[in-house]
């Protein structure tokens, strides 16, 4: 139940902020248009996770299917609400789990999940062909459980894995606005990804349960990226993320398809 009220928080927390600002434009005797635009996307991301207090380390690949309806308020304000599908899903290889009655390491292909989170954005420079923003994200993403059985067992036995983790960013964008339908923009952000994974093991009446802590292992993220206007109401967005770890960089891109109206 944790779980879902999370995302009936992160839910709610956008319908208040939607509210707030309608509210503040009524104080102000104001009438603003709302720019209502919804989307599809797709994500993927490769991620450094540690484990185990920092002792361990592996990776985490996820990738999503996204609907997103942004709504822009005036003075640059944007509100926008995602809901996502993993597909194929998350994967968390090489996690391993050592306080079960038998330690398991993943090795298991894929786990498929929901995320559900928010974008929220306030624009503070118009120059002649600059703008800048500050952005900030935060996604809960929820696996769905996933069963395994234990080869090579005289007796029959099965894990059961249970993982979900959040990942909120917040930093300026600044956007290139000199061409007419193409707008670059790079994002400078502080990107901090925390969860867990729970794992379950039973071997006919012999049951052990582990809870795994994971964490990101780098917070400093750079996204560069692209608007590209094909008509008055309908836009692609493109991004790549490069988060430095050591001497690799994780690496993650998004592709949105928008319509205004």
């Amino acid at each position: 139940m944790k779980k879902f009220h999370l995302i009936f928080l992160a839910i709610s927390l956008c319908m208040i902020l939607t509210r707030f600002s309608s509210a503040q434009d009524q104080e102000e005797g104001m009438f603003r248009a709302v720019s209502i635009t919804p989307g599809i996307g797709f994500e993927f991301f490769s991620r450094t996770i540690t484990w185990d207090d920092g002792l361990y380390t592996s990776k985490l690949k996820s990738a999503f299917f996204t609907f997103n309806t942004e709504f822009e308020f005036g003075k640059g304000f944007f509100i926008n609400a995602i809901l996502g599908y993993a597909m194929p899903g998350s994967s968390y290889n090489e996690l391993t789990f050592r306080e079960l009655p038998i330690s398991v390491e993943l090795d298991v292909g894929t786990i498929k999940g929901y995320l559900a989170g928010a974008e929220i954005k306030k624009s503070l420079i118009y120059a002649k062909d600059l703008r800048v923003d500050v952005l900030g994200q935060f996604f809960y993403y929820m696996g769905t459980k996933k069963e395994w059985e234990i080869p090579d067992l005289i007796e029959d036995g099965t894990v059961e894995g249970d993982p979900s983790w959040m990942r909120a960013s917040i930093g300026p964008v600044f956007t290139y606005r000199g061409f007419d339908s193409f707008y670059p923009y790079l994002y400078l952000n502080f990107n901090k990804l925390w969860g867990n994974f729970k794992m379950v093991q039973t071997i006919q009446d012999l049951t052990g349960s582990e809870d795994k802590k994971i964490s990101g292992a780098s917070s400093f993220s750079a996204t560069l990226g692209s608007i590209f206007n094909l008509t008055e109401v309908f836009a692609i967005k493109a991004e790549g993320n490069f988060i430095p770890q050591g001497d690799r960089v994780d690496f993650g891109f998004t592709v949105r398809m928008m319509y205004s109206f």
